[in-house]
């Protein structure tokens, strides 16, 4: 199988979660049976995702560039190219971007995740931070 970065199939978060998700290689775009996904997540700067988890699933997140703060379990990490932090199924983590600059980092599940599923996760997450501000 082949995949290349496509901006076309880039998935937008609103505010407050901001950040452009792509995929590369997801359950849904693969051709055959796949054992892990992967996207690209991009932060601009003060930008940062919600603290989360994934019961069923790891995820491991690798800087390519920029900088920020990663959390994992509330432990807090300085996040730079060449660090990466992984996530085991139901540790809480968030990643912050911190820097002057655009954040960018590859992202893996373990299971796959598809693209559909990683919309529907971050779309739940500003329905929820917004109720949870009055509707705003």
């Amino acid at each position: 199988m082949y995949f290349k970065y496509d901006k076309s199939r880039s998935i937008e978060v609103p505010y407050p979660f901001s950040r452009i998700m792509t995929p590369f290689m997801t359950s849904d775009s693969a051709t055959g049976k796949i054992d892990f996904s992967v996207h690209m997540t991009e932060w601009l700067p003060g930008t940062k995702v919600d603290d989360h988890k994934h019961d069923d699933a790891t995820e491991v997140m690798f800087c390519i560039s920029g900088h920020g703060k990663a959390s994992v379990n509330g432990v807090e990490y300085d996040f730079c190219p060449d660090s990466m932090i992984a996530a085991l199924p139901g540790e809480m983590h968030q990643i912050i971007n911190t820097g002057d600059e655009l954040l960018r980092v590859v992202c893996v599940f373990s299971p796959p995740v598809s693209a559909k599923g990683l919309k529907e996760r971050a779309d739940k997450a500003v329905e929820e931070y917004r109720k949870a501000q009055g509707g705003n």
